[in-house]
């Protein structure tokens, strides 16, 4: 795209176009919380166990500089997100999301495994 051309972003830009005012910002400002609240109403329990790996991996890089006290924050903030999240899941679907995560929260949370014993589904006793 050659610059100069009217559907060009910086030339529309310049020409200020936005609507300016109290209920223009209110608008946008509605419209992010609303954003932001589908988001994570729809992905709350996804996103927070990929916050918590991405943040257990941010914690590595910390620490494979030199960043210490970076590496221990981030790997804390991490575990928590990824813990909430799998919490969060676990309430929402009835289901742990993997065996480990079944494995770690069951006891701890003292709920009962979603998961039946298959010998005694196969195998009904008298």
């Amino acid at each position: 795209m050659a610059f100069g051309h009217p559907h060009d972003l910086l030339v529309a830009a310049d020409r200020g176009g936005a609507h300016t005012g109290a209920l223009a910002t209110l608008v946008t400002i509605g419209g992010f919380v609303c954003l932001f609240a589908w988001v994570a109403w729809r992905f709350g329990p996804t996103l927070m166990r990929f916050c918590g790996l991405a943040s257990w991996w941010a914690g590595w890089a910390c620490g494979s500089q030199g960043g210490y006290g970076y590496m221990a924050l981030l790997v804390i903030i991490g575990t928590l997100s990824w813990a909430a999240g799998t919490i969060w899941h676990h309430a929402r679907r009835g289901r742990w999301p993997s065996l480990l995560s079944q494995r770690l929260f069951t006891p701890m949370l003292h709920t009962r495994s979603a998961s039946p014993d298959r010998r005694r589904a196969r195998h009904p006793g008298p």
